[in-house]
């Protein structure tokens, strides 16, 4: 039966809704496709499964997010720190963890903004340390210097059970990060993030992505496939010679139609595992944390503003995305959807 409720939740996560103009059409389930292709289960229930097996309560879960790009996303967008903040909701509510977010500086007021709309308890480190099922958001400074020593130390203060990456850009296989359009990001403006999957693999952490664009992290399991799939997986913009395509893999990568969605559908997936769809996060709260998110900068990937939009898609989109998950949630284990 979980299986069956992941494939439901997987075809829902890859639904494609995003504006024709600018984007990406027909590509989502090439991803997806390839992702299951290489995986075998439901993508949904590989990630759930494994937290479940790994994070036992009072563990911590360490985040990543934060699509930074000079001019164009100064503080970040709107897809990745929703994800973040749904998924954080679900393994403190859901296995008793606590958690920590690590994004750059300047991603600090949307992503905070969305953590406390879903009702995590974000505190300073100190009392993080004494409060059960705290979250602590991070600083990751930016630039290739600095990259490896953060990560060693996130990993070596907090000792995560699992490392998850949501929206966050990876290198080529030339070492160069690129939008999904094929302009490369400047190294020195936005977190090398990356270098936490060297010190997850040094000790044994479980780590997990999700994208929508084959340039973030984890989309390096489906790396070849990427390269044919995105318009400049092969030859970017910018002459590296690299393409957009990201070497970076995570031990479980979910391709979904937008960031978000993919953890999203995680979190829906435990919730169904775990036997209570509250464990995931509500209309109200996707409503919360998206004005949060937008009011704090953060941008819509589509048009370029703080507006309440996901890639494009509208907050009713977004809403209605949820409560259809909690229905296959819901339905799963034989009850109706609690009155949001």
């Amino acid at each position: 039966m979980p299986k069956i409720i992941g494939e439901n939740i997987d075809r829902l996560c890859n639904i494609e809704y995003r504006p024709a103009v600018g984007s990406q059409r027909g590509d989502i389930m090439r991803y997806y496709n390839a992702a299951r292709e290489v995986q075998k289960d439901p993508l949904s229930y590989l990630c759930a499964k494994a937290l479940m097996d790994r994070v036992k309560e009072g563990d911590t879960v360490l985040f990543v997010t934060g699509a930074r790009f000079p001019h164009l996303l100064p503080y970040g967008e709107t897809d990745g720190p929703l994800g973040v903040a749904a998924l954080a909701k679900a393994v403190e509510r859901g296995l008793g963890a606590k958690t920590v977010v690590t994004v750059e500086e300047s991603n600090d007021v949307p992503t905070r903004g969305c953590l406390m709309g879903v009702g995590c308890n974000v505190r300073d480190l100190d009392e993080w340390k004494i409060t059960d099922g705290a979250c602590y958001l991070d600083w990751y400074p930016l630039g290739s210097e600095k990259g490896p020593e953060h990560a060693k130390y996130l990993v070596e203060t907090f000792k995560p059970k699992a490392i998850v990456f949501c929206e966050k850009h990876g290198p080529n296989e030339v070492g160069y990060c690129h939008s999904v359009h094929g302009a490369r990001i400047p190294p020195e403006e936005f977190a090398n993030t990356w270098h936490l999957l060297d010190e997850a693999k040094k000790h044994g952490i479980l780590t997990i992505g999700t994208g929508d664009g084959g340039n973030e992290i984890g989309n390096g399991i489906i790396y070849e496939y990427a390269r044919e799939i995105s318009p400049y997986g092969k030859k970017c913009q910018c002459g590296c010679g690299g393409g957009t395509a990201t070497v970076c893999k995570t031990d479980i990568f979910f391709a979904a139609a937008i960031s978000n969605w993919g953890l999203y559908g995680v979190s829906a997936m435990l919730a169904y595992m775990l036997g209570d769809v509250d464990v995931m996060h509500t209309v109200d709260d996707e409503r919360r944390m998206l004005e949060a998110c937008a009011m704090g900068g953060s941008v819509d990937g589509m048009s370029m503003r703080p507006i309440c939009r996901v890639d494009g898609v509208s907050m009713a989109g977004g809403q209605a995305f949820v409560t259809l998950l909690r229905e296959i949630v819901s339905d799963g284990l034989g009850k109706c959807t609690r009155k949001e």
